[in-house]
Order: structure tokens, then C-alpha cells, then sequence
């Protein structure tokens, strides 16, 4: 069986230049300190709750985004890091964002009869999914997961134990247990993946629960994004492995 393959460009550019600096620490999970280029040691925020392992290197090369809004506390959005020859995309937000636009393009085999597309839909008490896809034969469930993480050409989530995402894939094999197509979708923001899997050395019972939704039927894709510092496009479709 081929794989799937794009079937339109997913283009997202940004609106405003994106100012340059160099990493001086992340802390308290949203925050981060960064010299910029004009301006100075500054604390941004840091749209990405996950440990960024692999993501992140004091003094390497970043790029963030600028908000005029005046109810904000800090003004600047750290959007990407340089590791190595890529630029590794770190704002969980834009992964979603992509996502949505896939959707709503149907850029993907499992949006190609896509009518309809919701972010942000409750299927549960204190449960929400990423978005919903109406189609003509259905609806389809889907969660989006931000992937930064690559260990030797593969791309792996997550980065730290995650008992939020654990419970998202336990609903999509809930919905799919009562006839409801359910999908997850990683969107790996780095360009030099080739392959996606769980990571199972960091989170085992993740792990476990991904390979029980891919034989209960929850379908599966991981699209890799070539991230830099006036756009994002999703450019490939990756292998699955374990």
C-alpha cells in the first residue's frame, strides 16, 4: 500500500517580520529569556508546555513574534529555534493552526471529503478535541499534537510524560468504539525528520495507548513542516514506525 501523500499545498506566512535573538533560558514552562538582535534581554512567552527536549540550546538562534496587544504581558512570542541546519518550530498554537488549514484545504486523504471543519469541539466533560471534520459519510474526531523532538531522523512524541495526551487518545478509541472515525495528527515542526513513532523510552504508557488506537482503528498521520523565519508549509506525509 502507497503512502499518503499531500494532496494540496498548506501554506502559513507570517503577518509581520519576525524578530531574531539568541536563547538565554526557558522557565516556568511559558516563559523564556532572550537577547534580541534590537533590544536586548527580553522574557517572551513560550507557547509550548511539553520539555522541548531536543528543541532547545542555550544561546542557540531564535526567532519571535511581535503582538500589539495592550493586555499583554509580554509583547514577544517565541516562535522557532535553530538546531543544527533546521529550524525546529516550537509554538504549539501554529501546529493546530495547520492542522485546520489541512483540513479546510483538504490537503490530506483524511480531510478529501472534508464539508465542514470546527476547532475546539467538546465531546466530553472537561474534554475537548483539536478539530471536527463534517463529511457526507460522516463526521471525523481529530487530535493535533505539536511534534519538536527528533532522535536520530525519527520524530517522537511526546517529549515528557504526558497524562493530557493519554487521555485524548483514549477518546478517540472511546468514539471509535461506538462507530465514530477518529484520527490523530502530528504535525512535526522540523525539517530534518524522516520517520515518526511514539517515544516509548520517555513515556511507555503513551506509548502503549498510541499502538491500542492504531488497532482499534483510530487512524494516524504525521506530517512533517519545513519551518522558517517567513513561513511554514507542510511538506511530506512520514512513515509510521514503532
Amino acid at each position: 500500500m502507497s503512502r499518503p501523500s499531500l494532496l494540496a499545498p498548506v501554506v502559513m506566512a507570517y503577518q509581520r517580520p519576525l524578530v531574531g535573538g539568541r536563547l538565554l533560558r526557558r522557565y516556568k514552562r511559558f516563559l523564556a529569556d532572550v537577547d534580541l538582535d534590537q533590544g536586548g534581554p527580553t522574557t517572551v512567552h513560550c507557547p509550548n508546555s511539553g520539555s522541548m527536549l531536543g528543541a532547545m540550546k542555550t544561546g542557540a538562534r531564535v526567532y519571535c513574534s511581535i503582538s500589539d496587544n495592550p493586555k499583554r504581558r509580554y509583547r514577544h512570542t517565541w516562535e522557532m529555534c535553530r538546531m543544527g541546519r533546521h529550524w525546529v518550530g516550537i509554538n504549539t498554537l501554529l501546529a493546530n493552526r495547520l492542522a485546520v488549514a489541512a483540513a479546510r484545504g483538504r490537503a490530506l486523504d483524511l480531510f478529501a471529503e472534508a464539508a465542514e471543519v470546527r476547532p475546539e469541539v467538546k465531546v466530553g466533560p472537561g474534554t475537548r478535541l483539536d478539530i471536527l471534520v463534517q463529511r457526507p459519510g460522516g463526521p471525523l474526531y481529530v487530535e493535533v499534537k505539536n511534534v519538536s523532538l527528533v532522535t536520530e531522523t525519527v520524530a517522537r512524541f511526546p517529549d515528557a510524560v504526558t497524562t493530557r495526551g493519554a487521555k485524548h487518545l483514549r477518546e478517540l478509541m472511546r468514539l471509535k468504539a461506538q462507530g465514530v472515525d477518529a484520527a490523530m495528527v502530528y504535525i512535526v515542526q522540523r525539517g530534518d525528520a524522516e520517520a515518526f513513532g511514539p517515544a516509548a523510552g520517555i513515556d511507555p504508557v503513551y506509548a502503549e495507548l498510541y499502538h491500542q488506537a492504531r488497532r482499534r482503528g483510530v487512524m494516524v498521520r504525521a506530517v512533517r513542516a519545513r519551518v522558517g523565519p517567513t513561513r511554514v508549509r507542510l511538506d511530506e506525509v512520514l512513515p509510521l514506525v514503532d
